[in-house]
């Protein structure tokens, strides 16, 4: 959610990463989506632990500070740019879910 704290990221982080249901290898740092954005990684994990503990609503809360996106702008934006308008009438940017903080 939007104003989430750093620290409350950070937990967040470790609390998905520490659950066994999320996959975070990928975001240790020497991996491919490694960052030093604290937003990037909590983003990461959080969505890797809605989907390893099985796409359920109350998996995404994260105590208020988690929340599911259906549809994420900023990939629309990007994606249009890069591909026109196919993407859209295709319909392969619907459904997408993600999680933003």
């Amino acid at each position: 959610m939007p104003g989430t704290t750093t620290e409350k990221l950070v937990v967040n982080i470790n609390y998905a990463c520490g659950s066994g249901l999320a996959d975070c290898r990928a975001i240790q740092e020497g991996d491919p989506c490694y960052s030093t954005d604290i937003i990037k990684v909590a983003n990461y994990a959080m969505n890797a632990y809605y989907y390893g503990a099985g796409h359920e609503d109350f998996n995404c809360y994260f105590d208020g500070s988690g929340r599911i996106v259906y549809d994420d702008p900023r990939l629309r934006i990007s994606l249009m740019k890069q591909t026109g308008s196919f993407m859209k009438q295709a319909g392969l940017l619907e459904d997408r879910i993600e999680f933003e903080v």
